[in-house]
């Protein structure tokens, strides 16, 4: 098999550049949302694209997203995370949204990264040295989730090296396009183990497909809730 990756790097900070100079990133710390994905034609060594959809409140976004020549679907899962933190000014809040279940473990710590280590050393060195309170959380892929599905049409945007305007063949309805905000019964919530974020992770999604919780259910939130504050 053909070396592949050799120009990823190379072609996202290219790519990064090119965006940064036309559409105005934001430069003042805050709250932002991002969804980021990748993909891969002929995976792994085909034609990739990552992606990363950020928002601020509900009226700035940005939809990100290069081509990648010969990559991976995770180096291009990686790069698109990577894309999101280059985006927000340091000492920002970025909710960071993946459906990739390694990429997420990643972030959190809770995986080793056994492969490519060029783009995670970039990505924990952009994290740290900008000072981002990362908040990384999984969500289902193919799930009906607007945003995730953009995320998953910038990448495959991207791997065709085609143009925004190319989405879908029209714009895409960017105001009704706008991060789900987070369930009241969730607010505030600290989940400290990793059960604890599969758990709220799990009730999150219950609740965003309208289904609500059982009693059981919010006598767990209410102890992690308790932990979190003793």
């Amino acid at each position: 098999m053909k070396a592949y990756g050799v120009q990823d790097l190379e072609e996202f900070a290219s790519r990064i550049a090119e965006l940064q100079a036309s559409l105005n990133p934001p430069s003042v710390a805050g709250e932002f949302v991002a969804y980021t994905d990748g993909a891969c034609f002929g995976n792994p060594s085909g034609n990739g694209g990552w992606a990363a959809a950020v928002f601020q409140g509900l009226d700035a976004y940005w939809h990100l997203f290069g081509h990648l020549s010969s990559t991976s679907n995770n180096r291009a899962e990686a790069l698109g995370v990577l894309g999101a933190l280059e985006w927000v000014p340091p000492g920002s809040v970025l909710r960071l949204h993946s459906d990739s279940e390694l990429t997420v473990r990643q972030l959190q710590g809770r995986y080793k990264v056994r492969a490519n280590a060029d783009i995670w050393a970039l990505i924990q060195s952009v994290r740290a040295d900008k000072r981002i309170d990362l908040r990384p959380e999984w969500v289902r892929g193919h799930a009906d989730d607007p945003l995730n599905d953009l995320a998953d049409r910038l990448s495959k945007l991207g791997a065709r090296n085609g143009r925004i305007e190319d989405l879908d063949g029209h714009a895409v309805p960017q105001r009704r396009l706008q991060p789900a905000a987070e369930p009241p019964e969730l607010a505030g919530l600290q989940p400290r183990t990793d059960w604890e974020r599969d758990f709220v992770t799990s009730v999150r999604d219950q609740l965003r497909r309208g289904r609500s919780l059982s009693d059981k259910q919010r006598a767990v939130l209410d102890r992690i809730r308790a932990a979190a504050q003793s």
